[in-house]
């Protein structure tokens, strides 16, 4: 335990050597799949993209449609979908997001939501 509280790693070398964190891209991840996924920054004008929406363009919202329907297809037992609630980053002070519309169509039954805060 101290080992861990150290910095240092514990448990086997076949343990430690299975603990990893891949970052991909959503077209990067098309037919691989991971025990779990996490997708991040889910509001509008990041997923679907802001270009597609200013486009006002069916298509293009339905191919961004397509690549969530993967992004949320690679997790083979959890998936976590995640957004903010402000963005700190905008010009303009902390603006509030609309999360995608895409989670609409995920089914509420299967979702469990969370609200996670806290001081920056």
């Amino acid at each position: 335990l101290m080992s861990a509280v150290d910095g240092d790693p514990s448990g086997s070398k076949a343990e430690l050597d299975a603990e990893q964190v891949v970052l991909s891209s959503v077209h990067q991840a098309k037919g691989l799949e991971w025990r779990v996924v996490f997708v991040i920054s889910l509001t509008d004008g990041m997923f679907p993209n802001g270009r597609v929406l200013d486009a006002d363009d069916e298509y293009m919202l339905e191919e961004e449609r397509r690549l969530f329907y993967v992004a949320i297809t690679r997790a083979k037992d959890e998936l976590y979908l995640t957004y903010p609630q402000i963005n700190p980053k905008s010009y303009s002070g902390e603006v509030i997001q609309r999360p995608s519309r895409f989670l609409d169509d995920c089914p509420a039954e299967l979702m469990e939501e969370w609200q996670v805060s806290g001081e920056w």
